[in-house]
């Protein structure tokens, strides 16, 4: 049975062949559309898009910034050995001045506008820290004092030693489709920061504003290298392989608009460049190669030399190739289309993208290049055999080898395949957006940093609300706060925690002559009515509403790890489940457990992925080959690789997380590839009667050129990934390509050994 009927198969090459200009303009008719919609192709300034659909958690967090505020920002650390002098507290001021007068900035803290509460038993005040800036030493001191023994400070804005400081800057909430306000306001914060470069040692910069720009450009420096790189590459490739300008030529030419057409689709579907669709055109580009490949290796001199012309040649090499090129496509677009059960945008969105770069370059690879093909002369295309000698002689020695050993060699892969399941246990599931970038990058250093002197820009927020109005006046519900508090501050990873209690604490010490034994909740309703008074600050309002029903404590972590702040979220769980209080309605929220939830639902998704992609081409190859026993030997090389993978993950400690999650379902669907040429062949042989082992050598020796230099150019495709600055894209590509050499060996040696090692005595 086969899923491409015979009259296609027939009418293609021969349509490619005996009207070529008319495929030429078909050709035209269909890649100048989405050709000319390439200048509309953006990419983008943030990753904002890495969330799930329809989650209510990021339901509820939003709902969270819309009262609260958007709990964005970043920091601005330095530290100075002066830093409680007139002149760098002047600096201070001015910076902050400057901050606040970006229009992408909602707010600025630092030391120069953060309210200081001080007073007595006969008084009581709320004003600026640095109302005014002093001139003599005495005066000074006692301000540096007086801020590193702060606790609202002590971590946020100053470290525990005095000399380092932070400025905390908040972006205003912008919409969705202007992903560039945090260039534009990082730029804009470098200009006014280079005013003061003798400040200090020099400005740290950390937070989500910082990691979400780098992120984006590290994306955008990716493509400016990997398409030229990837050109230069698989031209190299080609005539490497073939010694001839003309093919390779042809080849940059169907990639280009194979790849060309693919990128249209970015605006047509409103998807731009991003850190994972950035992947989309170099692979677009080695997959679009390897069916030229495959037609380029049976374009043998000698079918011309038999007397027929070159456009019977020519149809002769297509009908060769048509049925296993399909079947390729086929089963690699449905590897790629899998993707589309995430629940994740950009997974699904490369899904469908990659997924129809595969249609492209199936038709562009029948449409567009034989009538190219053909306007060339006959000698300069059709290659002699003779040509790839050096691997004619090195599949040959392959084919002698494995037949000397088959059992042996079968054997040897299934304990190489336990082994790796041995290791493939020990994989761990995360995502470490620090270790996303090189140890040397500026933004590690920066960020730790400001963590080894401060706190973590990390934060989880726990929401806590109330039916009743005036619910958090009272010292009962305050002090589920500061019990939710003290053990979340007590938790590996977290760093700080503030609530509103922190500031009734602080009146209530200061009301007491600041006596450190009264920095303790209020004793009744009444008091905190009365502080909260007095208490004449917006700071309040990030931490519960007007009416004093909805409550927010606020967790700064330094834990980047996926699993690490899981664990964190959990402890907390457990912590709210055994103090339960009918009264309050307790629910953990914030970036960290979007995170969190993001990497538990690509994992899922990617195995719900995986299991889909790997029935149906279950089922399309069973269906192609024909039988039962062609079906169930295909498996034998697609799974070695997969399992392989893993294997190596584990060896080496590489995590699955959100890039090196999608390498199974996109192997699975191009590992196949070279499978599916090696078994049309073998059935070919053998339903003319060929021995098996005859039969193995032939087809080792007919297909080995197209199978060794497309696996070749998707090692090299894949292999210019590592050319990154960006840890994830460098684990996707080192581990595709390495999945590429597996395939190879899997298709060219365990299969041949595999069929060899169980063939009856008589055949």
């Amino acid at each position: 049975m086969s899923l491409l009927p015979s009259s296609v198969k027939m009418l293609i090459p021969k349509l490619a062949t005996r009207r070529p200009t008319v495929c030429l303009i078909l050709s035209a008719l269909l890649a100048l559309p989405f050709l000319i919609q390439l200048p509309a192709v953006r990419t983008v300034d943030n990753v904002d898009y890495f969330t799930l659909e329809g989650d209510p958690d990021v339901a509820f967090y939003d709902s969270i910034k819309k009262t609260f505020g958007d709990d964005e920002f970043f920091l601005i650390a330095f530290t100075s050995d002066s830093l409680f002098t007139a002149q760098s507290l002047r600096a201070i001021v001015d910076i902050t001045a400057g901050l606040k007068g970006i229009p992408e900035v909602r707010k600025v803290q630092s030391l120069a506008n953060v309210d200081y509460i001080h007073g007595s038993t006969d008084y009581f005040e709320v004003r600026p820290f640095l109302e005014r800036i002093p001139d003599d030493a005495v005066s000074l001191e006692k301000l540096r004092r007086d801020a590193v023994e702060n606790p609202l400070y002590v971590g946020n804005l100053i470290s525990a030693d005095g000399r380092t400081t932070a400025l905390a800057v908040f972006p205003k909430a912008h919409a969705s489709e202007d992903g560039s306000f945090r260039k534009r306001l990082l730029d804009k914060a470098r200009q006014i920061l280079a005013e003061h470069a003798g400040l200090g040692d020099s400005f740290h910069l950390a937070g989500w504003t910082v990691t979400n720009l780098s992120l984006s450009q590290y994306m955008k420096s990716d493509v400016a290298v990997f398409i030229p790189v990837t050109y230069l590459f698989i031209a190299l490739t080609i005539w490497l392989v073939f010694r001839s300008v003309r093919l390779t030529i042809l080849a940059v030419i169907n990639i280009s608009v194979c790849t060309g057409a693919t990128m249209g689709l970015f605006p047509l579907m409103g998807v731009t460049l991003n850190n994972v669709t950035t992947i989309v055109p170099p692979l677009v580009m080695a997959l679009a190669l390897a069916d030229s490949v495959h037609i380029f290796s049976h374009l043998d001199r000698s079918l011309l030399e038999s007397g027929l012309d070159p456009a019977g040649a020519m149809e002769h090499v297509l009908q060769r190739v048509i049925v296993p090129c399909f079947l390729t496509s086929l089963t690699t677009a449905v590897g790629f289309i899998s993707l589309i059960v995430s629940d994740i945008p950009p997974i699904k969105e490369f899904g469908w993208l990659a997924s129809a770069g595969m249609l492209f370059e199936f038709a562009f690879s029948f449409l567009l290049l034989p009538p190219l093909l053909l306007l060339c002369r006959p000698e300069s295309v059709f290659i002699h055999s003779l040509k790839a000698k050096g691997l004619n002689v090195f599949l040959s020695r392959l084919s002698d080898f494995i037949e000397a050993r088959p059992r042996r060699i079968a054997l040897s892969a299934a304990l190489l395949v336990a082994v790796a399941v041995g290791f493939a246990a020990t994989i761990r599931v995360e995502t470490n957006l620090l270790e996303y970038f090189k140890e040397s990058s500026p933004l590690r250093q920066d960020l730790r940093y400001v963590e080894e002197h401060l706190s973590g820009v990390g934060t989880v927020d726990v929401s806590i609300r109330s039916p009743r109005r005036d619910a958090f006046r009272e010292p009962e519900s305050l002090a589920v706060i500061q019990d939710i508090q003290g053990f979340a501050g007590a938790l590996p990873g977290v760093d700080k925690t503030m609530s509103m209690v922190d500031f009734l604490k602080d009146m209530n010490m200061s009301f007491h002559d600041e006596d450190s034994r009264f920095h303790a909740i209020p004793e009744s309703r009444e008091l905190v009515s009365q502080y909260l008074l007095l208490y004449d600050s917006d700071e309040l309002g990030e931490f519960v509403t007007s009416d004093y029903d909805h409550a927010r404590i606020l967790l700064r972590i330094s834990e980047h790890s996926s699993a690490g702040q899981a664990r964190i979220i959990d402890a907390l769980r457990g912590f709210l489940a055994r103090h339960e209080n009918a009264d309050l309605q307790i629910r953990i929220t914030g970036r960290a457990v979007q995170d969190v939830n993001t990497i538990d639902a690509l994992v899922w998704g990617q195995v719900e992925s995986l299991a889909l992609a790997a029935v149906v081409i279950t089922l399309i190859m069973f269906l192609a080959l024909g039988s039962v026993r062609s079906g169930a030997l295909s498996l034998v090389p697609n799974i070695f690789p997969i399992i392989l993978n893993f294997g190596v993950m584990g060896a080496l400690g590489i995590p699955l997380n959100t890039s090196t999650a999608l390498i199974s379902v996109v192997a699975l669907g191009i590992a196949v590839d070279d499978t599916i040429h090696f078994l049309t062949e073998y059935n070919a042989q053998r339903g003319r009667g060929t021995p098996i082992p005859h039969a193995l050598r032939t087809v080792t020796r007919e297909k080995g050129l197209g199978i060794c230099s497309s696996s070749i150019i998707l090692v090299i495709g894949f292999g210019v990934l590592v050319l990154s600055s960006f840890v994830p894209t460098i684990s996707f590509g080192g581990l595709s390509a390495v999945i590429m050499i597996t395939a190879w060996v899997g298709d060219m040696v365990v299969l041949p050994a595999f069929i060899l090692s169980r063939r009856p005595a008589s055949s």
